[in-house]
């Protein structure tokens, strides 16, 4: 136990008292006399509040070994030297003051320790601010007019007590406003948090759209890159499909001589195989064809050369090819072609490409009923008063459908949609793409309506005028962009 007089106090004589367990502090001012007792609660709290700020600090430090900053030695140097702060315990003479100080100040760390898991670099200025609001707010709930700072420096088993003079701001406050200015110290605290939190959001904000605008930037040149690939890659198969059709035109000529007996006689045996490498290649060869013309069209290689087309004369110049199959498998073939259609306009080996893929799924997945084929003016969304621009084809089946869910799927390459129908129906899946191709270098759409076990219909435009083929595709797009939207409707009077 030591005694300490501090003289530099004017007007007051003050003497502290120190205990094992508890300080006596002893105050005489303006002839009153004031006796305090300070137990090792309080202290309990500072070492509790004590061990949470080195418990932030010492995470704060090892962020600071593992992150490098462009200021990491000066920083280093304040946070070592905050270090000693919770050394200080700091006590209000009054002892309601005391604990309600003591208390704060520990928010003041545990808000600072948040900020550290933040990793902001704010951090010591937000505790030096918290504590400084909280001073300032004791400063005016002093009853004695002066407020001493009382700062515990350990030193073994001697304690030592610096007195700091602060000079008073205002008179005495009753307890009520000494809890108001508490509550708004607590607030201006609370506000200042919200304030660096909602500043450290806005720096990830603009970091999340820096990457985000780099992301799309890094899309849109790995899109236009896969788009060149794509283009290469249909070039080389167009390159190569050629210089594989070469041979296989010599392989399906020589079998073809042989099968005529150009080189003589043959046997039953010999003439049975002949015919099966005639097949094969024959098989081939269309594979390679077809292959040839996606990746042309793909490639932007192919160019259609418009004249006028008599359709109905084309649709009938294509049914012979399919007609033994027709017959073979007891289909019915209907055509219907609109006497009001005038003659359409293209290139007519495109358009009897595209007849021949068309008609040619139809013959295929079609097992009984029949197939329809029609063609009229597409007069949808067009004033009255106006002439048609297109005539609408379509190619109607009672075959095997598609299910909804496919619908989409069918015009993209080598796709078959049921796979359980690929061992039944051979083909590479390259018919539909190569239709689409041409009917869109023809301004045209296409788009097919299905019903799942009961058949298909499959219908595209052309152009009724030489000059749409030379315009944009705008007007096409314009004509049948509603006709896009049925791909996923179920036809219901198939």
């Amino acid at each position: 136990m030591f005694w300490l007089e501090p003289t530099h106090i004017i007007g007051a004589t003050e003497g502290w008292q120190y205990f094992s367990r508890y300080m006596k502090i002893e105050s005489k001012y303006e002839g009153l006399e004031y006796v305090y007792y300070i137990g090792r609660f309080d202290f309990i709290l500072l070492d509790i509040a004590m061990l949470f700020f080195y418990i932030g600090l010492r995470k704060h430090l090892e962020k600071l070994e593992k992150i490098e900053y462009r200021e990491q030695k000066e920083q280093r140097a304040v946070v070592y030297a905050i270090a000693l702060l919770p050394f200080l315990p700091l006590v209000i003479t009054e002892i309601a003051g005391n604990i309600v100080f003591i208390i704060l100040s520990t928010l003041c760390v545990i808000t600072s320790i948040k900020l550290y898991k933040r990793e902001t670099e704010n951090v010591l200025w937000h505790y030096m601010v918290c504590l400084s609001l909280t001073y300032f707010a004791f400063s005016l709930t002093r009853s004695l007019g002066h407020v001493l700072m009382h700062i515990l420096i350990p030193t073994g088993n001697t304690h030592i007590w610096k007195n700091l003079y602060l000079e008073p701001i205002g008179g005495s406050l009753n307890t009520a406003n000494r809890f108001l200015v508490a509550t708004l110290t607590l607030f201006f605290i609370w506000v200042y948090k919200l304030y660096l939190g909602i500043s450290a959001d806005k720096d990830k904000l603009e970091i999340s759209v820096t990457e985000r605008t780099r992301f799309i930037e890094q899309l849109e040149r790995d899109k236009i890159e896969l788009r060149e690939l794509d283009k290469l890659k249909s070039a080389f198969l167009a390159n190569v499909s050629h210089e594989l059709r070469t041979p296989m035109n010599s392989i399906v000529g020589y079998t073809e001589l042989l099968l005529d007996r150009v080189d003589g006689p043959l046997n039953e045996e010999q003439e049975k195989s002949l015919k099966k490498v005639a097949a094969n290649a024959e098989r081939l060869l269309q594979l390679i064809n077809a292959v040839l013309n996606v990746s042309k069209i793909e490639a932007g290689k192919v160019k259609i050369e418009p004249q006028e087309i008599n359709l109905k004369w084309l649709i009938e110049s294509v049914i012979p090819a399919f007609e033994p199959l027709i017959t073979q498998k007891g289909l019915t073939l209907t055509i219907n072609i609109d006497k009001k259609l005038p003659h359409v306009y293209g290139d007519e080996s495109g358009v009897r490409q595209i007849l021949i893929n068309l008609l040619s799924n139809a013959v295929k997945f079609t097992n009984k009923g029949g197939i329809t084929i029609s063609a009229k003016p597409f007069e949808r969304d067009i004033k009255p008063g106006e002439l048609p621009l297109f005539a609408e084809i379509c190619i109607k089946d009672t075959g095997i459908g598609i299910k909804e869910e496919n619908l989409t799927k069918i015009f993209d390459r080598f796709t078959q949609v049921d796979f359980s129908y690929i061992r039944q129906y051979e083909g590479a899946g390259l018919g539909l793409s190569i239709a689409r191709g041409l009917v869109e270098l023809h301004k045209g759409t296409i788009w097919v309506t299905s019903k799942y076990g009961e058949g298909s219909k499959f219908c595209f435009t052309l152009p009724l005028k030489k000059e749409i083929l030379e315009k944009t595709d705008s007007l096409s797009i314009k004509s049948n962009t509603s006709d896009r939207t049925k791909e996923k409707v179920i036809e219901k009077d198939l």
